[in-house]
């Protein structure tokens, strides 16, 4: 394992497990913003740095998350991490089912290792970044609240409660503090996956004069956040007494993919498109009600047909590098 970069010494450090990935590399933005904390990040050896503005700005140490002791080194070197915000997956919700097996040991057994080395060196306080997605299931409301029932009908949605379960565990027989983020749909720059994230597969596509493949008849209905809203959500959260509390983080909107498309359609033209038969792991409706985050923090949210142009201008732009 090797890492990079070099600091001052000072006592604000926030450890991103997945700091590389997309929701971690807007997070990085977003505390760079804030002259006050020493970012560390946890990955995977071979993932590529997708925000060159973080280069020089934080230290990047490379490991196995499925190897206690590649992580055991970034708290035994940095003794004063004051927060570790979790936004590693291994799996994604369409692949999970696939191999339990693998999703069990990679996310579940190394999220609770995560946990007992945050025991360990006496890391005060975890956020983690889980599904608002996959972990409540069918048969939901109009708009899922917190407190809905929970019936996954995805392994990948399974890890994600268990690992909330554990988290819960660990406060309650440790003192851990805590903050879970159920979130919506993000999209935005940084996304790099050509599988999970609709709005940028489907530009990402029709930037590559490919056909874009919908699932079904494109009237499933999902709660899409823009990134940049999304990280400075969570980030607002760091400096306050908020903890202990589960989240659903979302838009609160719904928009059925085929609603998505006409947005898309509107902002690039026209392009071709293919229906597919549906996938038996796809659910029908889910928005996220957002109330309980905006009692706590109130935002305004990006109008996802400027997100989506935002998205476009910047894949466009990554296009032509």
């Amino acid at each position: 394992m090797k890492k990079e970069g070099s600091f001052k010494k000072i006592k604000n450090k926030v450890l991103i497990i997945g700091g590389l990935g997309f929701i971690g590399s807007n997070m990085i933005d977003e505390l760079l913003n804030n002259e006050q904390y020493e970012i560390l990040v946890f990955e995977f050896s071979g993932v590529t740095i997708r925000n060159p503005k973080i280069i020089g700005k934080v230290k990047i140490y490379y490991g196995d998350f499925t190897n206690k002791n590649d992580l055991e080194k970034v708290f035994s070197e940095n003794l004063d991490i004051f927060l570790v915000i979790h936004s590693l997956s291994t799996t994604d919700p369409a692949k999970s089912n696939d191999n339990m097996e693998y999703d069990i040991k990679s996310n579940l057994i190394s999220s609770i290792n995560l946990l007992e080395l945050m025991k360990k060196y006496l890391i005060p306080k975890i956020y983690f970044f889980s599904s608002g997605g996959t972990v409540y299931g069918r048969n939901l409301p109009k708009k899922v609240k917190e407190e809905n029932e929970k019936n996954p009908i995805c392994s990948y949605g399974i890890i994600k409660l268990t690992i909330e379960k554990y988290i819960t565990l660990f406060h309650q027989l440790y003192g851990l503090e805590y903050i879970i983020f159920r979130l919506s749909n993000p999209y935005g720059m940084y996304h790099n996956s050509d599988r999970q994230g609709l709005i940028n597969v489907i530009l990402k596509k029709i930037l590559k004069k490919e056909i874009v493949e919908i699932w079904g008849d494109g009237e499933i209905v999902r709660d899409y956040i823009y990134i940049q809203d999304l990280v400075k959500i969570v980030s607002s959260f760091i400096e306050s007494d908020i903890k202990n509390e589960i989240f659903n983080l979302g838009s609160g909107d719904g928009y059925s993919i085929n609603q998505i498309i006409d947005i898309i359609t509107n902002i690039v033209g026209p392009f071709e498109l293919k229906y597919s038969m549906k996938r038996n792991f796809d659910i029908k409706n889910i928005v996220l009600n957002n109330e309980k985050i905006k009692t706590y923090y109130h935002y305004k949210l990006t109008p996802i047909h400027e997100g989506i142009m935002e998205t476009y201008k910047w894949l466009k732009k990554m296009e032509t590098r």
